[in-house]
């Protein structure tokens, strides 16, 4: 399984150009009728809230308060997303349409960052977003997307879990009792009691990423499976299931480690929940495969990117059963105590790695006799 990044990657596209410049302009399409009053209080409001956006992402004044009580980075997706490579603002906004929904008073507004590359002549698109647009005692306020389109999904509550179910699919009870037996191990493993969680079941990530608020985003069509958790304790999962421990564990760890490692998160979560659809068993043979067809495989360079794209027959991410692997070998010889000091730590990945024996020099082979127990 191929974890979903939140990250945004360019793309060419046919389109108007904005040329890249030192300020960010929103410009407005003549599909949004500017000669209504209140249109244009929601023109005004869009304008000052992306000049303003990337001042602090867990507040802003156009934005509606209990969002950041909620999500408490309500509009993460859209923080930075007008830089690139080549600098800040090369891609400039475009505001498509005002659409009105079934409430009164209340709008989707759907933007567009676009980017002109001045060597190839190409306009490229970053991506096309969703927010909301309410007017509130004559104030126009924006709030997440993601709120608006969840109250048309199926909604079920399972002890700790609320779950939002796609139209797109059926609620499976074996799953969610399934889940609910994994969120007992992990009570137990982490010796405290359930998080309460909100579970957005998708039918697959392009579908997740359209909750999100997503009208296109290149990574939609990376992967067929996939998901992520965000702040809140909030799991959106593109599975097509109610089953997703590894996520969970994010959660988890989120709320018990704050100084959490990611070398050690990811590792725990492959650990205790394996990826996808398969366990650690499955994905820990395939890694011994892997290691057995590399015999030149240097483990020690592949430590520093969890997310690189190194995969072995597609569905095994390779950095994430490294880490996984020294995880295992941590609580074998030292104890969750001892591996939960070094989860919650904010020392170099290497230091805390000497800590428990393994250095650069020692760590290919430390880990190859790990795999052979």
């Amino acid at each position: 399984m191929k974890k979903i990044i939140p990250l945004i990657f360019l793309v060419s596209f046919s389109c108007l150009a904005q040329t890249a410049n030192n300020d960010l302009h929103l410009t407005v399409s003549k599909a949004v009728n500017q000669q209504d009053e209140q249109i244009n209080q929601v023109v005004s409001t869009v304008r000052a809230f992306l000049k303003t956006k990337n001042e602090s992402y867990n507040s802003n004044k156009y934005w509606l308060p209990t969002d950041f009580d909620k999500h408490q980075y309500p509009f993460i997706d859209l923080y930075g997303i007008e830089h690139g490579r080549e600098g800040e603002n090369i891609y400039q906004p475009t505001l498509m349409e005002v659409i009105p929904t079934d409430k009164p008073n209340q709008w989707i507004v759907k933007l567009a960052f676009i980017g002109h590359n001045s060597e190839t002549k190409e306009n490229q698109l970053r991506g096309i977003y969703n927010i909301i647009a309410s007017k509130i005692n004559n104030e126009i306020v924006l709030s997440r997307y993601q709120d608006f389109i969840l109250e048309s999904w199926q909604q079920t509550q399972k002890d700790s879990i609320s779950y939002y179910i796609s139209p797109l699919k059926k609620i499976n009870e074996i799953e969610i009792a399934q889940q609910q037996k994994d969120i007992e191990m992990l009570c137990a493993f982490f010796n405290t009691k359930p998080i309460p969680l909100t579970y957005i079941s998708c039918a697959n990530p392009k579908e997740l990423f359209e909750v999100k608020g997503f009208d296109y985003s290149p990574m939609m069509y990376v992967s067929k499976v996939g998901g992520l958790a965000e702040y809140g304790n909030i799991i959106l999962s593109g599975n097509n299931s109610e089953i997703y421990t590894h996520e969970i564990i994010h959660i988890y760890t989120l709320n018990l480690f704050p100084n959490k490692h990611p070398f050690f998160d990811e590792g725990l979560a492959t650990y205790l929940s394996g990826s996808g659809t398969f366990d650690y068993l499955w994905h820990k043979e395939k890694f011994k495969r892997f290691i057995q067809k590399n015999s030149d495989f240097k483990i020690e360079n592949h430590m520093d990117d969890l997310y690189e794209r190194l995969y072995f027959e597609e569905e095994t991410s390779i950095p994430y059963l490294i880490a996984a692997a020294v995880c295992e070998r941590t609580i074998r010889l030292y104890g969750k105590e001892r591996f939960f000091k070094l989860l919650n730590s904010k020392d170099d990945l290497w230091v805390s790695l000497n800590k428990i024996g393994l250095t650069k020099e020692n760590i290919n082979q430390e880990i190859r006799k790990e795999l052979k127990l």
